[in-house]
């Protein structure tokens, strides 16, 4: 795996999302089809519950690895961020919540291509923990 790490205002630019609504934190490793990213869950974030993340938090943040992992890709080859939307999510398994400050690392594995529909298949972990598993249709 090609390891990358992008400094923030550039990953930024790279995403539709804009605070507060950012769900992901940095880029940690880029290759064709796997990407990983770490987030430390904000006080006050907006998928929060009662200092606990919630299952719909974990979701965008996976769509979010999604969209940089495939901006940072496409940045890489001379092309311009796509923007797109979650067509369908399904097979999700929720195995724990994280709590606000805890770091989440989350790896997104393209398991289909059929331009422009992506599938991708979501793991986020809190240290060694699984916390979310899923599959998300993205279309870009």
């Amino acid at each position: 795996m090609n390891k990358q790490t992008i400094v923030e205002q550039d990953w930024l630019s790279l995403i539709p999302h804009r605070s507060p609504f950012v769900q992901v934190g940095k880029l940690i490793s880029a290759s064709e089809d796997h990407f990983v990213t770490e987030f430390e869950i904000p006080e006050g974030n907006l998928l929060t519950r009662d200092g606990i993340f919630q299952e719909s938090g974990l979701l965008e943040n996976i769509a979010q690895s999604a969209a940089l992992g495939f901006g940072f890709n496409g940045m890489k080859n001379g092309q311009e961020p796509k923007i797109g939307y979650i067509g369908a999510i399904s097979r999700v398994n929720v195995l724990g919540l994280p709590r606000v400050g805890d770091r989440i690392t989350t790896h997104v594995r393209v398991t289909h291509r059929l331009e422009p529909v992506v599938m991708i298949r979501g793991e986020v972990y809190h240290e060694d923990r699984k916390l979310l598993e899923g599959e998300i249709k993205l279309v870009i």
